[in-house]
């Protein structure tokens, strides 16, 4: 048994060169790089079965206790925004506020509302919805994804920062810095393909089929703003749209079935990835990755325990909590050195988060490179963000306890959970439309006036 390791490891590096070669010669070898890590997987199992069991177990407990109460209702309302319509009449009175800061149409701001304050991958949702509704171009949706899918507070706060860390304190610390460096990405990306001059047809209403292809033509239906049309003609773009919309129960139970496909989807890749990652763990391939970083370390660092924090960075690139649970294990590490390794992770998400996304934009045309170059760059902000922001605050004003770990799943954490992502989005929906309101008064009260 103790020959079976090494050899494991010796095929899985194998395998993860072979993918990595793009010569011609191994197109076919590279055909069965997948199939061989399924076998490798499925001889894991068989091996590491107790392993596997508690790492599932855990994964289920996760995504029970936190992940379904949180994201739920922010993916049945990100449904029924969309569909309604409502989203696109929005989006032409906040196009002045969304094209300047990070070039995008006004229709946007639904899917940055929403993905700053719920969770992963709900901004990613409403990314390739709009994508999918042609109501922004494809630069203009890799611009979108690449800063608005992230973390939502509930898991920050409540799970990293007080059920963690043991510190809600910690908690909002932690989202400050990850909503900094969300919008830094935004406005970063601003610059992204900005030459192209192709029109989007934001604050358009989504209409059925082939009229909805015609990117950069003339739509169908014109656009709500009052500044181009008049209002008669306005009224006849509102009755040609009723012929698209649905009735309320129809777009309910659309919604609640989309969402339950999409929380369940989630939910196999949190398992999935927590077995995997106890393989790891059981092979000893994260202890030699260790090692090898370990190794290029200074000096100072090392009368620490960086090897937690490291086997966490490492973890976390490839689920964010198992990562940001194993980094804030390690008691004996100062907060300068933990907390912006929590915020990377936090940042970077996750290979887990990302083949989400994969698999939600994998109806549209979006390009996924420029959303994993945002990610890591919302990684890296973060965490600059996080050690800045530590050195600037008084001592003793963000102060950790030891780790707690996540609640087990009961119904009153469930029901708790649930109440607290209701609340935060009926907030956000009402400060969404808020902003929708005073804009539209703002713009009728300046036509009114004289010039």
């Amino acid at each position: 048994m103790s020959m079976v390791y090494p050899i494991l490891v010796l095929i899985l590096v194998s395998v993860a060169l072979l993918m990595s070669v793009r010569h011609p010669r191994t197109i076919y070898l590279r055909r069965l790089a997948f199939p061989a890590l399924c076998v490798i997987f499925t001889v894991c199992l068989v091996i590491f079965s107790e392993t596997a069991a508690k790492a599932a177990l855990k994964g289920l407990n996760l995504w029970a206790a936190v992940v379904v109460p949180s994201l739920f209702p922010f993916f049945a309302a990100s449904e029924l925004l969309n569909s309604s319509g409502f989203t696109y009449m929005a989006g032409t009175l906040l196009e002045p506020v969304m094209r300047p800061l990070f070039n995008l149409p006004g229709c946007s701001s639904l899917a940055l509302a929403l993905g700053v304050t719920s969770g992963y991958p709900v901004g990613a949702k409403v990314t390739a919805d709009l994508r999918k509704n042609k109501a922004i171009t494809k630069s203009e949706a890799e611009r979108l994804l690449a800063f608005t899918n992230n973390s939502g507070p509930l898991f920050i706060i409540g799970a990293v920062g007080t059920g963690m860390l043991g510190s809600q304190a910690i908690g909002h610390f932690l989202f400050i810095c990850h909503l900094l460096a969300c919008l830094t990405v935004g406005f970063v990306f601003r610059f992204y393909r900005q030459s192209e001059k192709t029109p989007s047809v934001s604050g358009n209403i989504p209409v059925s089929g082939t009229a909805a292809e015609m990117e950069g033509k003339k739509h169908p239906i014109k656009s709500f703003d009052t500044g181009r049309q008049n209002r008669k003609s306005a009224r006849t773009d509102l009755k040609m749209a009723e012929n698209t919309w649905k009735n309320p129960g129809t777009l309910l139970a659309d919604a609640v079935r989309n969402s339950v496909s999409s929380i369940l989807s989630i939910g196999g890749f949190i398992v999935l990835f927590s077995v995997v990652i106890s393989f790891l763990e059981e092979t000893g391939l994260i202890r030699l990755a260790v090692s090898a970083v370990l190794r290029l370390l200074p000096e100072y660092m090392l009368k620490w325990d960086m090897k937690g924090v490291i086997s966490g960075v490492l973890s976390g690139l490839l689920e964010i909590t198992t990562g940001t649970g194993t980094v804030s294990q390690c008691v004996t590490v100062p907060l300068h050195v933990k907390l912006p390794a929590v915020s990377f992770i936090i940042g970077w998400a996750g290979l887990s988060v990302h083949l989400q996304v994969m698999g939600i934009i994998s109806g549209t045309d979006i390009n996924i490179r420029p959303y994993l170059l945002g990610k890591m760059l919302q990684g890296t902000a973060a965490a600059i963000y996080a050690w800045v922001g530590l050195s600037l605050l008084p001592p003793g004003s963000v102060a950790a306890q030891p780790a707690l770990g996540l609640p087990a799943l009961n119904i009153h954490v469930f029901v708790r959970t649930m109440g607290r992502s209701v609340l935060i989005l009926a907030v956000v929906i009402a400060l969404w439309v808020g902003i929708f309101s005073l804009i539209s008064l703002l713009k009728a009260m300046k036509k009114k006036s004289p010039i």
